[in-house]
């Protein structure tokens, strides 16, 4: 739902996505939107659709990052190749990664 008066607040508050549009402060429409577009644009509803999935894409790439490493990582440590103590030492390396690879939703 995209609205942007007082009289669409309910509707907003109650869709499975509200987007206030041109809210200004804290009106009823942006108080009860989850998203609020600024400007009076409605090229940046799509955009921000746009954006969100580029944003999950990244999330959900960054997460299966991290499984695939802690998965390779406990393998060789059950292999007893590597001691648990360096083990666990690593998992901190695997969460580095998974946050730093997070960080691409920033672009």
């Amino acid at each position: 739902m995209v609205g942007d008066g007082v009289n669409d607040a309910p509707a907003l508050a109650v869709a499975d996505i509200g987007i206030a549009m041109g809210a200004h402060g804290a009106t009823a429409a942006s108080e009860s939107a989850d998203a609020v577009i600024l400007k009076d644009d409605l090229s940046r509803v799509s955009e921000a659709v746009r954006l969100s999935q580029d944003t999950m894409k990244v999330a959900q790439q960054s997460v299966l990052i991290g499984i695939f490493i802690c998965i390779a990582l406990m393998l060789i440590a059950a292999t007893g190749v590597i001691p648990a103590l360096i083990g666990a030492a690593l998992q901190e390396v695997v969460d580095t990664v998974s946050i730093l690879s997070a960080l691409r939703a920033r672009r």
